[in-house]
């Protein structure tokens, strides 16, 4: 019989066996990711029992690294996160040049997937030093998936993989394969070495050992906490004296315990390995407030889901506040409650039962999430930034807080820091369309014209297949509007059209 979720049982030694292999923590969504790929090994080795298989795991090293790259997320491009590429190769790097007496500045790209982020790396360098970039630097990436890293060191690549990419770029460092591909060119596959690692095994390939600088962006998110943390301290004890670890925008409060020092650098945090920050490192972080106390998201309460509509409470809580109503006993009918005044327009009272709604359980993230969302359609920016900052402090996954903090901040006029926010959401969530249109948004009032057609397209697309009602009305029921945002998205892209 084949595997299902309605055996949790042998489901969950599945999930515990790729756990232990690798660190990949398959629950929620993406238990149907494992299954797929259990279900497709099974018919590949001709093994019926779900137990028989997971026996084969057991004993067979290559079917579990098999099974193990069908479980991977490979999904990439060139350029991601460019502000991070920049910050590295223009401010890090030339730190080291200086003080490593001889030898190449050592630089390690962790979980690189297919080649996209160490090649850009390479490239940008290339585009600094020369020719002299081979002898200045060497580069090590590294994936668990061996079909990953093959597809790395052939370099060839599909028009998806270049999102974002200057066509002088394309031109200069790729050479065409065929009408839909492209091969990068020699002189950027010579900088950088390929292999295969497992970030949690026992033991690191040569070339991971002392590196200067580490890319470690947009993996630990597929990990859970107690893992991430186990990653973490081993890539850190890797790193030179001084060396720096770069992590995803959406990656940074994740780390912050204390293993190595958070710096800013360029309006950017990294992490450097360091005895202690520098005064101005000190300072940075204290100002800009991302050394917070990090969550503890294995201990933080669940939120509050309510027992069944018809159930009534027999008990009234000590402490209920007065204005949550006397026959309101449940926070599920408050925050009900909370909804429909707010869409009736009557935010002052809505924001009352919400403050009591929270003081009864203030880990029902549901609630907070609707707090700043009536206090962003009053444009009380600060107050509802305050609230999505407190979110995060909680579940620093919450889609919902990063598109409000990205919208606040782009009503102050912050289009840098309101174009990370809408980044990480995107990164978070894939299918989020306000991320991509207010990500479009901010191109198209720089002139980047090429990336702010990508992001209108995949906004439309995404509303016309009916996204909204998971990733519009549904979060911020008050603000927004999908049909009208399907209006600006369509003018926007014959703007642009119109335009070249």
């Amino acid at each position: 019989m084949p595997l299902t979720t309605r055996d949790p049982k042998t489901l969950a030694r599945f999930k515990e066996l790729i756990l232990n292999a690798c660190g990949f923590s398959l629950e929620m969504g993406r238990e149907q990711t494992l299954i797929a790929g259990v279900r497709e090994r099974m018919a590949a080795r001709g093994v019926e029992e779900p137990e028989a298989y997971h026996a084969l795991l057991m004993r067979d090293r290559g079917e579990l690294s098999g099974l193990v790259e069908l479980l991977t997320v490979n999904e990439t491009y060139f350029f991601r996160e460019p502000a991070h590429l920049k910050a590295a190769t223009e401010t890090l790097l030339p730190e080291f040049l200086h003080r490593c007496h001889g030898r190449p500045v050592r630089i390690v790209s962790a979980g690189c997937s297919t080649g996209e982020e160490p090649y850009s790396i390479a490239m940008m360098l290339r585009e600094r030093y020369g020719v002299d970039s081979l002898r200045l630097f060497a580069i090590t990436a590294v994936d668990i998936d061996s079909g990953a890293i093959a597809a790395a060191r052939r370099g060839v690549y599909g028009r998806g993989s270049f999102r974002g990419m200057y066509q002088r770029v394309l031109e200069r460092y790729f050479e065409p394969r065929g009408a839909a591909e492209f091969r990068i060119r020699e002189e950027i596959r010579s900088l950088v070495d390929f292999q295969v690692a497992n970030l949690l095994g026992p033991g690191y390939p040569q070339g991971m050992q002392q590196p200067d600088l580490i890319f470690y962006r947009n993996v630990s998110i597929y990990f859970p906490q107690e893992v991430q943390q186990r990653i973490f301290a081993s890539l850190a004890g890797l790193l030179n004296e001084g060396g720096y670890l770069v992590v995803g925008a959406s990656e940074t409060i994740h780390h912050n315990t204390g293993i190595l020092s958070l710096v800013e650098r360029d309006a950017l945090y990294f992490y450097r390995k360091a005895p202690a920050p520098a005064p101005e490192d000190r300072r940075a972080v204290r100002r800009d407030g991302p050394q917070r106390r990090q969550p503890r998201l294995a201990s933080s309460p669940a939120p509050f889901t309510g027992r069944p509509r018809g159930e009534r409470s027999t008990q009234r809580r000590a402490g209920d506040p007065a204005d949550a109503g006397q026959q309101l006993e449940d926070a599920a009918v408050v925050f009900d409650a909370a909804l429909a005044l707010a869409r009736g327009g009557q935010a002052e009272k809505a924001l009352q039962l919400l403050d009591a709604v929270i003081e009864r359980d203030p880990g029902f993230v549901k609630a907070r999430t609707l707090q700043g969302s009536v206090l962003l359609a009053a444009a009380r920016y600060d107050e509802a930034a305050a609230v999505c900052r407190g979110i995060l402090e909680r579940d620093p996954l919450c889609l919902e807080a990063c598109l409000m903090l990205g919208i606040v901040s782009r009503h102050q006029g912050d289009n840098d820091q309101a174009f990370r926010r809408f980044r990480e959401a995107v990164y978070l969530d894939a299918s989020c369309w306000l991320a991509h249109f207010y990500s479009a948004e901010i191109l198209f009032s720089q002139g980047e014209a090429k990336r702010a057609r990508t992001g209108y397209e995949t906004a439309s697309r995404l509303l016309e297949k009916g996204i909204p009602g998971e990733h519009g009305q549904a979060i911020f029921q008050l603000s927004f509007n999908a049909e009208q945002f399907i209006v600006i998205c369509r003018h926007k892209l014959s703007l642009l059209k119109e335009n070249g």
